[in-house]
């Protein structure tokens, strides 16, 4: 979907994340893929169309005042017009389509997520630097509130961070920190996936591991994008059906690990002779689909521990070769 949109007397300017949340439930709505009687409540459909509330709130206070939506007795809002009796249907039943790439809509923040998250990350290689905000959406040609929307999706993975002062920093993903992060993976993300065990199905597990074989078939004509999203298959997808969401919420300040090896392995850096984890998550797998806490637990740890001086060395390889561009936004 695109991120622009031409008003009247106007130039070609980028929508904000409300408008494009507003005009695809607008759609929705109007189609009857959101059933009549929905309840809409911020929180649940922030989390399922992978937004904040903030946005959420506007969007649904526009199709309010359309008539499309409607307050009653409960909290939130129901799908049509006043008097409407409230239905309490699983949302993702209305709109769960939208958690499908294709039919995703496309914020404005993330028609340049991709680009600015590469020159951070490795940035990140070479110590802590400033992020001037207004320059960076000068540099894009985007507004300030599209700027902070990457910093702060950035912010969420470990990558960024504001200081007392709202002034936006790189992380430094030195030698140290890379050991501390995997120091709290190799505690923290076993225990997650243990618990979201029960809640993975055994065809989700073959598919993983049919994954898997393949690459291990093929390696190394694997894609930097397959591996990267073989990683996602243990490391995100794997583990979000784990009920302790605080677990999940410090697992993602480490994400910028997987970011790492997302923009390296297979692009900056050839890819190893030998497969790099693809046998190990097979192992991970494989006591998953046993349903086998306690080896899955020991599989996993492994597995996190042993990639922890791999991924110190591919740091140390980056900052050996490759030499940052210049960016204005980048102090």
């Amino acid at each position: 979907m695109t991120v622009s949109t031409i008003e009247p007397g106007t130039s070609l300017r980028k929508r904000s994340l409300y408008e494009e949340l507003y005009l695809q439930l607008k759609t929705d709505i109007a189609s009857g893929k959101a059933l009549r009687g929905t309840v809409l409540l911020e929180g649940p459909l922030a989390e399922l169309l992978g937004s904040s509330r903030a946005p959420v709130r506007q969007a649904l206070q526009l199709l309010a005042e359309e008539g499309l939506i409607s307050r009653f007795e409960g909290r939130g809002f129901v799908v049509g017009p006043s008097g409407t009796a409230a239905k309490r249907i699983d949302l993702a039943e209305s709109f769960g389509h939208l958690t499908q790439a294709q039919d995703r809509p496309m914020f404005a923040w993330q028609s340049l997520y991709e680009d600015v998250e590469r020159i951070v990350v490795y940035r990140s290689f070479f110590g802590r630097f400033r992020i001037n905000e207004i320059e960076l959406a000068r540099h894009f040609s985007v507004g300030r509130t599209v700027a902070r929307d990457v910093l702060l999706k950035l912010e969420t993975l470990g990558i960024t961070q504001k200081d007392e002062s709202f002034r936006w920093s790189i992380v430094p993903l030195d030698d140290q920190r890379i050991r501390d992060l995997y120091e709290v993976r190799e505690h923290v993300e076993p225990l997650a996936l243990v618990h979201a065990m029960d809640a993975i199905p055994d065809d989700h597990i073959d598919r993983m591991l049919s994954r898997l074989a393949l690459a291990l078939d093929t390696y190394p004509d694997v894609s930097a994008a397959t591996m990267y999203d073989l990683e996602l298959d243990l490391h995100l997808r794997s583990i979000q059906p784990c009920p302790n969401k605080e677990l999940l919420s410090i697992l993602q300040r480490t994400h910028c690990i997987l970011t790492l090896s997302k923009h390296v392995l297979g692009i900056q850096l050839e890819m190893p002779e030998y497969e790099p984890f693809l046998a190990e998550h097979v192992a991970v797998f494989r006591m998953m689909r046993r349903r086998d806490k306690e080896g899955l637990m020991l599989a996993m740890r492994s597995h996190i521990h042993g990639s922890q001086p791999k991924v110190v060395e591919r740091a140390a390889a980056v900052r050996r070769t490759y030499k940052p561009d210049d960016y204005s936004f980048i102090v």
